[in-house]
């Protein structure tokens, strides 16, 4: 669906930006914050160089990919359907075409089969929308990941000089505590299960939908009819399981049921 192809390349465009501003910005935190607080003990010339550098050049690509977007959105380029639409119109319009798609086989004049193609059709959707939410989990898993090492590190180097000036006391405290909550974060909301769950379930249904297209076991049968509902079974099975793992997640560990 070209729907689905132009709001990938706006996410692309969109997450490019965001990098590159995100970049913008942690290269200033590189200059200023170590600079200040080694302030006439230590030139950071060589290195504040090598970060202004890479801070123009985050700058540039974010400038250009702004640009390249605010030229989509309001360029003399109206003759593609969904070319000037932002993420957010995109992905309504998205929804909006699966919803009438699934409306349009609810009615029960319409043959079952014709109810499972349709369903067979949003399946793309659903495997996206299940990779995005997985992306989303692993992206909070690694940066509390990355608190939680960061601020080990700095913790034990701050131990190190704790006799010397009081405000490293303070360091030290501030510090240990970020380990704490970070730590404390993660294991309460489990990102990097619910990552995996939703990544396994994810692969699973595209596995079973690529066996349907090419035919292989087992969605070999001579009937198409007979593929087509195992397929809808599969899939569904897989969505209810994804379900319950969640559900599974967020009970107390002592009222979870053992894994098989």
């Amino acid at each position: 669906m070209k729907l689905r192809q132009y709001l990938r390349e706006v996410q692309l465009r969109q997450r490019l930006m965001y990098g590159f501003g995100a970049g913008v910005v942690l290269c200033v935190l590189g200059v200023a914050v170590p600079t200040a607080l080694t302030w006439r003990r230590f030139d950071m010339a060589p290195i504040n160089t090598v970060l202004v550098l890479l801070g123009i050049a985050s700058l540039v690509g974010f400038y250009g990919s702004s640009l390249i977007e605010t030229i989509r959105h309001e360029g003399p380029r109206p003759t593609i359907p969904g070319d000037r639409l932002t993420r957010e119109e995109l992905e309504l319009k998205l929804e909006i075409a699966i919803e009438n798609r699934l409306i349009d086989a609810a009615p029960l004049d319409i043959p079952i089969r014709n109810r499972q193609f349709a369903y067979s059709e949003s399946i793309p959707e659903e495997v996206d929308q299940l990779r995005k939410e997985s992306h989303r989990y692993r992206r909070r898993h690694n940066f509390f990941q990355l608190l939680i090492i960061v601020g080990s590190i700095a913790n034990a180097g701050a131990q190190a000089f704790s006799d010397t000036t009081q405000p490293l006391k303070s360091i030290i405290i501030g510090l240990t505590m970020l380990v704490a909550v970070c730590a404390g974060i993660t294991g309460y909301y489990k990102f990097r299960e619910r990552s995996f769950n939703l990544q396994q379930t994810a692969d699973s249904i595209e596995e079973n939908v690529n066996a349907f297209h090419l035919a292989l076991p087992p969605y070999d049968s001579d009937d198409p009819a007979a593929n087509l509902s195992l397929l809808t079974a599969r899939v569904e099975s897989l969505r209810v399981e994804q379900r319950r793992r969640e559900q599974q997640l967020d009970q107390p560990p002592e009222t979870r049921e053992p894994s098989v």
